[in-house]
């Protein structure tokens, strides 16, 4: 039974709903909204909780991967709804742990797609945008501005390339859940998200995690540290920057409208933040030097995809997504402009390492800079 739905003079019983991968990123902020907006009992599963507020109404805390034994059938079998955000979800895994990139992205969740089918289970499944791969390009192959749900083909670099491990493992579980929903009768959604951003967003090396974080993360570490911000090919790609709390009034939107979204693949991002990776190191050491007008200015340094990701590594130029059945079916176009995000991001990251990484200098532990 879809959330909000009424029988007659009494509601309907809370929803539960099942996210995996809750205790990350998004799910941070997608499992208290689903309490706010629905009353839900949400089973949050994933291995740690550290960005998840704790005490949360009605949340069971589940601390399991979703390959464990048994885990999958327990989670279907009494959920009515499962939100999947499970994924290694950095470009910089992409070309050095491939085989477990794809695992995480296909293997791990194909049974949680059979499962939700079997159980009729409606399947919210979070792919990413990597999947229109290299450009955008119409059906017939020919250079296109937007990337579009229905029209778009789907290009990804050559095998050697292995950056597209990521993009080609979600295109194929795409591919299996539609196959599901269009001959087996499972209830799905599909979302693209576009180069979603906000607080909480991955880690700092040395402090909470290792190895090479998104492009954000990153140059907020190089902020934080005085180091200079590095710039991969010179920082020319363009990207659509989508605010996190945008992100989760969509997916709540979806749940809203079942019949509506049930079968559809959609994109969710913001095509209004249309900016180069230049121009986003460029606003963030403003919005940086605004919180802390006396920090080191930092430069800009380029270096080549090979230097900075190694071998393999590939790239699309621009994405930009075409919003149009997302304002049709949801009814929701995001409004916030890059320059309201980050000052609350950069607070976020403030609040969060700038004391950790003073200790670790005056303690000589100095964090490393990737």
């Amino acid at each position: 039974m879809p959330p909000g739905r009424k029988t007659g003079s009494a509601a309907a019983r809370r929803p539960r709903i099942a996210v995996l991968g809750a205790g990350g990123f998004i799910g941070s902020h997608l499992v208290p909204r689903l309490c706010d907006r629905f009353g839900a009992t949400v089973d949050a599963v994933d291995v740690t909780f550290d960005k998840l507020a704790e005490g949360l109404p009605g949340v069971t805390r589940v601390w399991a991967s979703i390959t464990d034994a048994g885990l999958l059938e327990e989670i279907t079998l009494r959920a009515d709804i499962v939100i999947s955000l499970t994924a290694l979800c950095n470009p910089a895994l992409y070309n050095t742990r491939p085989l477990e990139v794809i695992d995480a992205s296909y293997t791990d969740l194909v049974p949680l797609v059979e499962l939700c089918a079997q159980r009729s289970r409606w399947l919210v499944h979070l792919s990413t945008c990597e999947v229109y791969g290299l450009c955008a390009l119409t059906a017939d192959g020919r250079p296109a501005r937007r990337m579009d749900e229905e029209r778009s083909a789907l290009c990804l670099g050559p095998i050697h390339r292995e950056r597209w491990t990521y993009a080609a493992a979600k295109q194929l579980l795409e591919r299996v859940i539609w196959a599901y929903g269009r001959h087996h009768g499972l209830p799905f959604t599909i979302v693209r998200p576009f180069n979603v951003i906000g607080p909480r967003m991955d880690f700092i090396p040395g402090v909470d995690g290792e190895g090479t974080p998104r492009v954000l993360a990153a140059f907020m570490h190089a902020l934080l540290m005085g180091e200079d911000l590095v710039l991969v090919d010179g920082g020319r790609q363009r990207r659509s920057f989508l605010y996190v709390d945008e992100l989760v009034d969509a997916i709540v939107r979806i749940l809203e409208r079942p019949k509506l979204c049930q079968g559809q693949v959609l994109n969710l991002g913001n095509d209004r933040n249309d900016v180069s990776i230049r121009e986003l190191a460029q606003a963030l050491s403003t919005a940086y030097r605004a919180l802390r007008p006396h920090a080191r200015r930092s430069r800009m340094r380029k270096r080549t995809a090979e230097e900075f990701y190694g071998p393999g590594y590939d790239d699309s130029d621009v994405r930009i997504p075409s919003m149009t059945k997302a304002r049709r079916l949801l009814q929701w176009r995001p409004r916030m402009p890059l320059a309201d995000m980050l000052p609350l991001i950069v607070a976020d990251y403030l609040g969060r390492y700038e004391s950790r990484l003073a200790d670790s200098a005056r303690s000589g532990a100095r964090p490393q800079v990737p």
